[in-house]
């Protein structure tokens, strides 16, 4: 469990003392990233610094979270990522708020309480919204993640893709999953979505067509081309997708077109086509110093090979290497698509989804491009 003094530290960014804490982890064998991240997602949900407007660190860390449980990462990784997690959240401002599962009277939920959460969310009254939300979530939770998230499909173009992609992970990780946070994290949705009018209309009986293989590869070449924040968001939404069609709650198939709509006539970047098809013959990483020493980020275009190479050959080993070598270079502001963006990009790489691996190569180009842009 998290330690009562560091959790003031934090929200009190004391970073002397959060420092001293990551020092002391050095030598506590308990450590693990995954359980310092789950005991900090109940004040993580309530974020009230919004940098970049959205819900991105709580998002970030659920990313990380994952990778931890799925022991992606070694020891000194989860060190260098926990400085990251800690001094970044010792930066941000957050809400006291903790809502309960209590509260809703009413004897049963029919569709007129899908009517009045819509109605009271476009109203932007977000008390009234979540008194509703409440009673679906102790009654229907599946369906009301899903419900929530497809008032989040209409406004991916308002919202460059927040709307869903920083509350889908909170949806599947912590609403019905962490009993301390599952009613505030549908508190901050309903709050976040109190920002819009909506139609409900991917609530509705509309037909979802599956798009091609052809026309999801299409759409693969557009969302990893670009650079910029803008271009990073089409990856990490095109990522989302994927990500909702496999998930336990969401149920249907996600609406492709929205990100036909998203993307508009954006163009394939030829240049990072290219890139993707550079062909060498690298070695691969004995060890972490290694792979430092032969890629570096400075000038990781023309390390793309080795990169690749210890992608294909030991994608694990590898993965746990990037996040580590990414918190070498943390500084105040950090900013959380650094992670969320590699986290998107290496889950392109190995998904069975995208079958042109040109596609996969340019998602990871992408998010390293982003990250040296941005933080070297």
């Amino acid at each position: 469990m998290m330690d009562s003094q560091l959790k003031k530290a934090v929200i009190n960014h004391q970073q002397d003392r959060v420092k001293k804490t990551l020092n002391e982890l050095k030598n506590d064998k308990s450590f693990s990233l995954s359980s310092l991240i789950e005991d900090f997602l109940p004040i993580m949900v309530m974020e009230c610094s919004l940098r970049f407007g959205s819900f991105h660190f709580v998002k970030m860390s659920l990313f990380l979270k994952e990778l931890s449980q799925k022991n992606f990462f070694s020891r000194e990784a989860e060190l260098e990522i926990a400085r990251v997690v800690l001094l970044g959240l010792s930066e941000r401002h957050f809400i006291h708020l903790r809502a309960d599962s209590t509260g809703y009277k009413e004897d049963e939920i029919s569709e007129k309480t899908y009517d009045k959460l819509v109605e009271e969310i476009n109203k932007g009254n977000s008390h009234n919204a979540f008194y509703y939300a409440l009673g679906i979530l102790v009654n229907e939770p599946k369906k009301l993640k899903a419900f929530l998230i497809n008032l989040g499909m209409e406004k991916i173009t308002d919202s460059l893709g927040h709307s869903v992609s920083c509350f889908f992970p909170v949806m599947r990780d912590i609403t019905n999953h962490h009993k301390d946070a599952a009613a505030t994290s549908v508190l901050s949705y309903v709050m976040y979505l109190c920002r819009y009018s909506y139609q409900s209309k991917f609530n509705n009986n509309q037909s979802r067509r599956k798009p091609d293989q052809d026309a999801l590869e299409t759409l693969g070449l557009k969302a990893t081309s670009g650079t910029g924040i803008v271009n990073l968001h089409h990856m990490i939404t095109y990522y989302t997708f994927f990500m909702l069609g496999d998930s336990s709650f969401y149920g249907e198939l996600p609406p492709y077109s929205i990100l036909e709509r998203f993307f508009g006539g954006k163009k394939v970047d030829n240049q990072r086509l290219e890139l993707a098809e550079v062909n060498k013959k690298p070695q691969i990483a004995e060890d972490y110093q290694q792979f430092k020493d032969n890629f570096s980020l400075a000038g990781f275009k023309d390390n793309l090979s080795f990169l690749f190479k210890n992608l294909d050959d030991n994608y694990k080993v590898t993965l746990s290497y990037l996040h580590r070598l990414f918190a070498e270079y943390y500084n105040p502001g950090w900013n959380p698509h650094y992670y969320t963006g590699l986290y998107c990009a290496l889950g392109l790489y190995q998904s069975d989804k995208v079958k042109d691996e040109k596609i996969k190569k340019m998602a990871v180009i992408q998010a390293v491009e982003y990250f040296t842009d941005n933080a070297l």
